[in-house]
């Protein structure tokens, strides 16, 4: 099984669960485009006022990812 890579965007405030959705849906108009796949994604509470939006791809694809997108973190995950 190879590995796998979750890149998060973070945001905050009153609309923030709605601006994650919305980046989600951009980052898998991008997958389409760049034809990469992404094995999951969503958006995750982190508290009333902050929402993530993540992504996880193999990690042959997140240096990559990470250039282009500009997460704000990013973790191997099993």
């Amino acid at each position: 099984m190879s590995q796998k890579a979750k890149l998060v965007w973070n945001f905050s405030g009153p609309d923030a669960q709605k601006i994650a959705e919305h980046h989600l849906i951009h980052l898998k108009e991008f997958s389409v485009l760049e034809n990469i796949l992404f094995l999951e994604t969503g958006t995750e509470k982190v508290t009333d006022l902050a929402y993530d939006a993540f992504i996880i791809v193999e990690l042959k694809w997140a240096n990559t990812l990470r250039t282009k997108l500009k997460p704000k973190q990013g973790y191997l995950v099993e």
